[in-house]
């Protein structure tokens, strides 16, 4: 999987934002987590939510059932570039499934805002469909990657 999100906002104000426990809460939020919880350890993030499967195909939702709990940790390199440019590791775990998906993320100045490149694979070891379960899962995690620069636009308002 291959995305790239545009944000109106300086990769440093990106990362900040990416570390900040009130603004990955509500991503969650915004995403119809049905739970969630959020650390921030540094540059790490660990966050979990419990989401609902409704959009799932059928062949899908019958291996997770209902709902399914998504931890994502997120580790940003300590240094940014001298452009301000900063890189990380986004690492998926579904709960009770054997289902991982583990990118890459460089976040880079770009007409006066940022660009975020971000690449890597979803696995799924389920026999005979774990092909169709690594295809069914990408769109929602471009949909939530996308999601977060969408609830930028209003975090970063609040006031």
């Amino acid at each position: 999987m291959t995305t790239t999100l545009r944000w109106p906002a300086s990769p440093d104000d990106v990362v900040a934002a990416r570390l900040d426990e009130d603004f990955l809460a509500e991503v969650c939020r915004r995403t119809g987590a049905l739970e969630h919880s959020v650390a921030v350890d540094g540059l790490r993030t660990v966050v979990t939510r419990v989401m609902p499967t409704d959009r799932f195909p059928d062949f899908a939702r019958r291996l997770t059932g209902e709902r399914l709990s998504l931890t994502e940790t997120t580790t940003w390199a300590p240094d940014a570039q001298p452009d301000g440019a900063r890189t990380g590791v986004i690492e998926l775990e579904v709960a009770g499934a054997p289902v991982r998906a583990r990118f890459t993320t460089a976040v880079r100045p770009a007409g006066g805002g940022a660009e975020e490149h971000v690449q890597g694979e979803v696995t799924a070891k389920v026999p005979l469909v774990g092909g169709r379960v690594e295809k069914a899962v990408v769109p929602g995690i471009e949909a939530a990657l996308a999601a977060q620069v969408d609830t930028y636009e209003a975090w970063r308002g609040r006031g």
